[in-house]
């Protein structure tokens, strides 16, 4: 089966895949790296893919109706988050119309959390995919390639029962996530590296995923919540040095990899092992990796002489209840202990900061940059709480905030914004 996945257009360099989407002031685009996943899969379950990312190559929808044209899919994959969603659902519908023979999947953490909703405003789409979708895609395209218009037996999957949204029993997350091939492969084949930049990594670098998953509770963050879960399922060391070594072979461009783990050192055991088996085959190439603070001095110190260059770290908050409004589960004298960690063994730290939490005030924020002076991380960056479907999120904002929809463009391209004013004190 011809299976085309397709990152859609939006605002022009709209970077869909991060955990905050937007379009970002210092350039920052990441790579497709969910979508590259099921592509990968699905190829090598017989399929023939194609990628096409459009916000980073800069392809408009009339681009993407050619690249569609050409390829001839009968199976299309599209990525939708929160921002876009709106969009996501136009351009599904002018596809649809493109390629009428062709079935419109969408994927991500939006669709994920309102399936029912997208299947209802939307004809065009003919399935969700709920969650992690490597494994759904492929079973799907089985499905359709045999002819069958019973769903039932596919998990997590959404789709049109009797003319009403239904939806499948959840697929249990994949533990070994070794089963899957390698993304650089398809990044190479599909994707220009020039294309996409992270501002903490050199450029131009690639983006791996080495874990699914994280032991944290933060209740801002959407992908552990909607997607992955709480639970850090890592690909073995071997599996992902062993892909560090293909790129850096058949990718001589690329002059860093960059790990978009939620915590890449959540497991200690994992972490040092994998330190000594990149020192071991002989990787050259820096990475980067997110953080939490509660890595301890041993880890960090054997991943900084395997070549961790540069870390982001979530700290957020420089005031101890603000910590414990958003479930961070650190307090500010263990990120004040991390920094200097870090800093001890010669590692570049990134900070995270939000600011519009439960309970902010003047004094709150004051404490945040009063912590940041003291603290002294490399580098910092401040976003306002970003709104996502993450539960408990939602329920914040139904208990204490204002949705508040916000236009941008035409009338139809419509995302949504939150007001916390009524829970922070002035």
């Amino acid at each position: 089966m011809n299976i085309q996945f397709i990152n859609p257009p939006f605002l022009g360099r709209f970077s869909r895949s991060q955990r905050s989407p937007g379009i970002i002031k210092s350039g920052t685009m990441y790579y497709p790296y969910w979508l590259a996943h099921a592509a990968a899969l699905a190829e090598r379950q017989g399929h023939n893919v194609h990628l096409v990312d459009c916000p980073a190559s800069g392809k408009s929808e009339s681009d993407l109706h050619k690249n569609v044209l050409d390829f001839q899919p009968e199976l299309m994959v599209l990525e939708s988050v929160t921002a876009s969603w709106q969009s996501d659902l136009e351009v599904a519908g002018h596809l649809k119309k493109v390629a009428p023979h062709a079935a419109i999947c969408l994927t991500g953490t939006h669709v994920t959390a309102l399936w029912k909703e997208t299947l209802e405003k939307q004809p065009a789409v003919d399935f969700i995919a709920i969650g992690e979708y490597d494994h759904i895609v492929c079973e799907l395209a089985g499905l359709l390639d045999e002819g069958r218009t019973d769903y039932t037996s596919a998990q997590s999957l959404a789709f049109r029962q009797n003319g009403h949204p239904a939806r499948t029993d959840n697929r249990p997350p994949l533990q070994n996530l070794d089963e899957l091939p390698w993304i650089a492969p398809i990044y190479k084949r599909f994707l220009d590296p020039k294309d996409y930049y992270f501002n903490l990594s050199h450029y131009p670098m690639v983006m791996l995923i080495g874990g699914r998953g994280c032991n944290a509770t933060c209740f801002y963050c959407v992908y552990p919540q909607v997607v992955h879960g709480h639970a850090y399922r890592h690909r073995s060391p071997e599996h992902i040095v062993g892909e560090m070594l293909w790129v850096q072979e058949n990718m001589p461009e690329v002059r860093e990899i960059t790990f978009e783990d939620d915590n890449f050192g959540a497991d200690r055991q994992f972490a040092r092992r994998f330190a000594e088996l990149v020192k071991e085959k002989g990787v050259r190439l820096p990475f980067f990796a997110n953080l939490r603070t509660t890595v301890d001095l041993e880890t960090l110190k054997a991943l900084r002489d395997a070549g961790l260059r540069n870390c982001a770290v979530g700290f957020e908050s420089g005031d101890d209840m603000i910590l414990r409004n958003m479930r961070k589960g650190q307090n500010t004298s263990i990120q004040a202990k991390f920094v200097k960690n870090a800093h001890d063994v010669g590692l570049l730290v990134n900070g995270c900061f939000m600011v519009g939490f439960p309970g902010e005030t003047r004094e709150t924020m004051q404490k945040r940059w009063t912590w940041l002076l003291r603290s002294n991380p490399t580098a910092r960056n401040f976003t306002p709480l970003c709104l996502t479907r993450a539960p408990a999120l939602m329920l914040i904002i139904k208990r204490w905030a204002t949705w508040q929809p916000i236009t941008f463009g035409s009338g139809s391209r419509m995302t949504a914004a939150i007001d916390v004013s009524s829970t922070c004190r002035t």
